[in-house]
C-alpha cells in the first residue's frame, strides 16, 4: 500500500485510537484491518478521513470492525 494513505490517515488523531496501536505505528485500519489490541469507543473520525473518501468507503470504527474490503 502506498505511503500516501499513511499520510492522509486520521487514525492516529482519533479519540478511539488505542495506545498499543500507537506503540506499533498501526494506521489505516479501513484498509489494513482492525487494531492489534482493545479499542475503547470514544468517537470516530473515519468518515471525515481522506482515505475513507479516496476508496469510497461507507463504515466507521474500522479499528474495531476491520477493513471494509478484503483486499486492496
Amino acid at each position: 500500500m502506498p505511503a500516501i494513505e499513511d499520510k492522509r490517515c486520521k487514525c492516529g488523531r482519533c479519540a478511539s485510537y488505542p495506545e498499543c496501536a500507537s506503540d506499533q505505528g498501526a494506521l489505516v485500519f479501513c484498509l489494513r484491518g482492525k487494531a492489534p489490541c482493545q479499542v475503547n469507543m470514544g468517537g470516530c473520525l473515519c468518515t471525515s478521513c481522506k482515505v475513507h473518501e479516496m476508496y469510497s468507503l461507507k463504515r466507521e470504527y474500522y479499528c474495531l470492525q476491520g477493513a471494509e474490503r478484503k483486499a486492496f
